[in-house]
């Protein structure tokens, strides 16, 4: 009966769908960023190494505000990003492809200036977060182009 029972219970364990996903690439500068998504909960955001995160956002208190997802379409592609907004900041995560090119990284705004980038070292899949029901973001396709081509 015993074994019964456990076997039941790895069963349903190795069986329940996954309900949060992490997204991370190591940047230029050899740091991480990663994103979590979980359905029903604030995203959270980190940046740093791996033993210390130098930012983690949302910070405590402000949980409810200013997560939003956004993608844009064109010829041959598109792209999907994460936008984490701080004070006069923005921390947006994305990712991009067309033909044959594609672009992935972290670009950090303060209003609608890049102030920093950095470029992904592999593919960061970042379109899958838009599966999370977030709300999307209105800003327009400020956030949504490669931040190297501005």
């Amino acid at each position: 009966m015993k074994k019964y029972l456990i076997g039941m219970v790895m069963t349903g364990l190795l069986s329940a769908p996954a309900l949060a996903q992490e997204f991370t690439c190591q940047l230029e500068n050899n740091k991480y960023v990663s994103v979590v998504v979980e359905k029903g909960k604030t995203p959270a955001y980190r940046y740093g190494t791996l033993a210390k995160p130098e930012i983690t956002l949302p910070v405590k208190g402000t949980e409810k505000n200013g997560v939003y997802v956004g993608q844009t379409m064109f010829i041959g592609g598109g792209s999907a990003y994460i936008r984490f907004e701080n004070g006069p900041f923005n921390y947006v995560v994305y990712s991009g492809m067309g033909r044959g090119w594609e672009f992935t990284g972290l670009a950090v705004y303060k209003g609608d200036k890049v102030i920093n980038k950095k470029v992904c070292k592999t593919d960061l899949g970042i379109y899958d977060v838009l599966n999370y029901g977030l709300p999307e973001d209105e800003s327009g396709e400020i956030y949504a182009m490669d931040p190297n081509s501005q």
